[in-house]
Parts: structure tokens; sequence; C-alpha cells
């Protein structure tokens, strides 16, 4: 095993990956390079929202390889950096939003009803919302002036950070309220559903691409044993 899970240099991990199976690495890589075409969305775009997807992954491998292939397609580095702070607030709006069901069995055990009834995803959560910022107290505060500064124009406008970067930010982080009000955003600033559908795209791929890029560790940890099953079969042999 080597010394570090995270190493700066795993092709030849993902090479064994690919020796194993080729046929479905092929198919893996045809999905990825037709995601990442210029389409609704240009190359670019979909750069900056997959950087924003790699925070979200926490994948070192994908931040890093989406950093110099959104540099190479020409994004700026204060586009990059809003990306990650969209990223942030989107890491933030899972617990956000799921604040409502805390605050629904709340309420539920103060009233005595029991945790059993009612439903964990309710459409309408605006008094459960409520409930929480005002618990929440002098902390709403910096809160929503976090919140306004990360999605007003800037390197990146109003528009791509919420309706396009969020879209996918939200489904990476699975949460409905978010991916309901990044769909009423996006609609509302005239972003075509082709556009959205090439976000959600991406975010698939960024969601995959975690898993295919920690696939490195899998494949040293088997190199490894195979290496010591076939040390101890040549050993046996030899006796």
């Amino acid at each position: 095993m080597t010394d570090f899970l995270f190493k700066k240099d795993i092709s030849q991990d993902i090479g064994l990956l690919k020796k194993i199976n080729p046929d479905l690495n092929q198919a893996w890589m045809d999905y990825h390079n037709s995601v990442f075409a210029d389409g609704a969305l240009s190359r670019k775009e979909k750069e900056i929202i997959a950087l924003a997807g790699g925070h979200i992954t926490r994948c070192p491998y994908c931040i890093r390889g989406r950093v110099m292939t959104a540099k190479k397609n020409g994004a700026t580095d204060e586009e990059i950096i809003e990306a990650i702070y969209v990223a942030m607030r989107f890491a933030m709006g899972a617990p956000y939003a799921y604040s409502s069901i805390a605050f629904e069995a709340a309420d539920a055990i103060e009233n005595g009803i029991p945790l059993t009834e009612g439903h964990f995803f309710k459409k309408d959560i605006t008094h459960e919302m409520n409930h929480f910022r005002e618990a929440s107290g002098d902390l709403s505060k910096p809160f929503m002036e976090f919140h306004k500064k990360v999605f007003a124009d800037g390197a990146l406008s109003k528009e791509m950070k919420r309706g396009l970067i969020g879209l996918a930010c939200a489904h990476m982080t699975k949460c409905p309220y978010c991916i309901r009000g990044c769909v009423k955003d996006a609609l509302s600033f005239g972003i075509k559903k082709e556009q959205m559908a090439e976000a959600i795209n991406v975010a698939m791929v960024m969601s995959a691409g975690a898993c295919y890029a920690h696939t490195g560790i899998a494949m040293d940890t088997l190199a490894n044993l195979n290496a010591r099953a076939g040390e101890k079969a040549k050993a046996a042999a030899e006796k």
C-alpha cells in the first residue's frame, strides 16, 4: 500500500481500471466527452459548473482537474472563485432547507403528535423555515448577507450562479427544495430547459467522476493485493 491515499499522480491506477474493463471505461468516456462538448451551454460554462460540483463531492482530483480545464477554456480567476462560493452556499442549502424536518418534528413533539405522522418532505415549509430563522437569532443576518453577496452579479451573472451552477449543485446535494427553487429562478431568468438539462448532466458526470477518480485507491489496493498473492504463490512453489 502506498503511504498516501490521495496521490498526485493516479494515472497508473486509472490505467489498471481501464485495462480490466476497457468496454465500460470507453462507455464512460464517451458520455463524459459528449456532456462537455459545446451545446446549449458552452464548454467554459460547463467547466465552471463542474468546478463547483467538484467542491460538492469534495474530490481533490476533480477539483484540481477542473481548475485546470476551466482555465484552459477561458475561465478567469474571479469566475472560478465565485463558482466555489456558490458551491459553498449550496453545501449549506440542504441542511438549511432540511431544518424544516427538524422543526416539524419539534412542533409535533410539543403538540403531542406522533413523529410517524406527517411528511418529511412537505411542499410548503414556510412555517418551519420561519421558526428556524427565529430560533437562529443573530445567526440569520450574516447568513442572509452571505447569501445575497454570493448570488449578486459579479464575475459570474446571478443567472449563471443561481439558475445553472446552483441547479447542478442542488442535484448533487440532493435537496428537493433547492432544486425546485433553482428551476423557478432559472425559468424566470429565461434559461432554457436544454440549458438546464446540460447543467444537470454535468452534475451527473461530476457525481460519477468523483467515484471514477477515487477508483485510484481501489486499484492501488487491488494491485498490492495481487502482488502479495503472487509473492505467496511464488514462495509456495519454491518450497
